[in-house]
């Protein structure tokens, strides 16, 4: 009887470099759509683990995974003494479904019946696509931080302590609001940078600023609620009190920040107030003790909530961080919204939500039925970055560092940009707004500077009702002095040609 041979394996990993999917998965891959296209027929005999491995150049327990799970799948059998051969029958054709060679990509034709929720989603996806999809880490992109002054090899050594030291109790889901040494190091940080008066169990560790939004909608929202904003504002806040089927009241920002007396003129029965007072975002206006204070009583007469969404107020280069409006509060009207992701690194989806005592039950129990906490090991390389006192020595650093990059950006868009932009200098944040000059239409602009690699927004996209001007917001941050220098030359040449 002639001896079956040995297939000749067609799997290759020449891009295992280049993608995060682990080696086995890769071989897994190669066979299964070898077998489903017919390169590999059924029944034929496959090499041994041994062999396979060998030429690859990869460990025997790699392919092992791999035939492990196709066997579990039942693309492969062993035969008593002779070896791993292809099955004979296929699952797909066990589930009666087509081979791979003959799937083709199926014509969708029906009608799409969305909720509301749904629709306005589906006319914010190209707007969130694009904001999500870009590449970053191009000039002005606002939002990012000096990843180049990180100290990583800091956040390295704790994080492998952490995985090192962990405790079976702690793989766990934990406390359901988030792990108890992080609230306890938010609940002290907050207390001592930001005059927030809390204890941890006030604290809710969420994945970044939405989660948190949405948990504050889904507790206190019901359709048709009227909801106070910042115009112009952040736009994603927008976004999803609109999902939330609002009615959005639409409130100017002056200097010294939300218009109070502007918005009870429009407005007359506001469930929620949002309001970014530290560093409007994003005109950049620190709201006034005399103004907040006017907010916490119409807050208090009205029964409505405010949100205090204090994105980046850690940076402030004139005198220390302005006290948060919660610290204010007597009445336990706010709701404070702190995030990390623009302190440590963009994508450590964490932040925190501070809820007065009486709301910490319900908001527990939204926060089980509506999404999971981030990842504990997450959780728990921050605390002990908290607690030892590396966030604070690094946020003193950036605040240095992100003053000199401000300066850079406001000298190099005075060489370059006279009479095309105008900006001045700001006492905090992480981005300036640079004013265009008559009608100009900053929309255009930023179109204009994307095809030139250049990443801004236009206030006009910030904006419910049109804004008396238009104007760019620069984020400066993540950029050092050449970056910066490049980017306003690029801007320049945008603006030389549309002027």
């Amino acid at each position: 009887m002639e001896k079956q041979r040995t297939l000749v394996p067609f799997v290759s990993l020449a891009g295992r470099a280049q993608t995060d999917v682990p080696m086995y998965r890769q071989i897994y891959d190669e066979f299964r759509r070898g077998i489903l296209s017919g390169k590999i027929s059924p029944r034929s005999r496959i090499p041994s683990s041994r062999a396979l491995a060998d030429q690859l150049g990869v460990s025997r327990i790699t392919v092992v995974n791999a035939y492990d799970q196709l066997f579990a799948e039942g693309y492969l059998e062993a035969r008593v003494g002779s070896g791993t051969f292809v099955a004979g029958e296929l699952p797909e054709e066990l589930l009666h479904t087509a081979s791979l060679r003959n799937l083709k990509k199926p014509r969708v034709s029906r009608p799409l019946s969305l909720s509301a929720k749904g629709t306005q989603a589906a006319r914010d996806s190209a707007r969130i696509v694009s904001e999500q999809s870009a590449n970053k880490f191009i000039p002005f992109q606002n939002g990012l931080t000096a990843l180049d002054s990180f100290p990583f090899d800091v956040w390295a050594r704790i994080a492998a302590r952490c995985i090192r030291y962990i405790s079976p109790g702690d793989m766990f889901d934990g406390d359901l609001t988030g792990y108890r040494l992080l609230r306890e190091a938010i609940a002290t940080h907050l207390g001592s940078a930001r005059g927030v008066r809390c204890d941890p169990e006030q604290v809710i560790v969420t994945a970044g600023t939405q989660q948190a939004l949405s948990l504050i909608s889904a507790v206190l929202l019901e359709a048709d609620d009227e909801v106070w904003m910042e115009d112009p504002g952040y736009t994603s806040a927008r976004s999803l009190f609109i999902h939330s089927r609002t009615n959005l009241v639409s409130v100017p920002v002056d200097n010294d920040g939300l218009d109070v007396n502007a918005a009870s003129a429009v407005g007359k029965n506001p469930k929620l107030i949002y309001v970014t007072p530290s560093h409007q975002y994003p005109l950049g206006v620190t709201m006034s003790v005399a103004r907040r204070l006017s907010l916490i009583e119409t807050a208090r007469s009205t029964g409505a909530w405010i949100i205090e969404d204090d994105y980046d107020s850690e940076y402030r280069y004139a005198g220390r961080p302005i006290a948060s409006l919660q610290g204010l509060d007597d009445e336990g009207r706010v709701l404070y919204v702190g995030t990390f992701s623009k302190t440590i690194f963009p994508s450590l989806k964490l932040g925190c939500l501070v809820v007065p005592p009486d709301l910490v039950d319900v908001f527990t129990a939204t926060r089980v039925l509506t999404g999971s906490q981030p990842p504990l090991i997450d959780q728990a390389i921050l605390a002990e970055f908290i607690s030892e006192g590396h966030f604070a020595r690094h946020v003193r650093r950036m605040r240095t560092l992100y003053a000199e990059r401000q300066r850079s950006l406001v000298e190099q868009v005075d060489r370059r940009l006279k009479g095309l932009v105008e900006m001045k200098a700001d006492d905090a944040g992480m981005h300036l707004v640079g004013w265009l000059p008559g009608d100009l239409d900053d929309r255009e602009v930023v179109r204009k500077a994307a095809e030139a690699n250049i990443r801004l927004n236009s206030i006009s996209d910030h904006c419910i009702a049109p804004y008396p001007r238009n104007g760019l917001v620069f984020g400066y941050a993540a950029f050092d002095e050449k970056k910066i220098k490049r980017g306003v030359v690029k801007i320049a040449a945008v603006l030389e040609k549309m002027a």
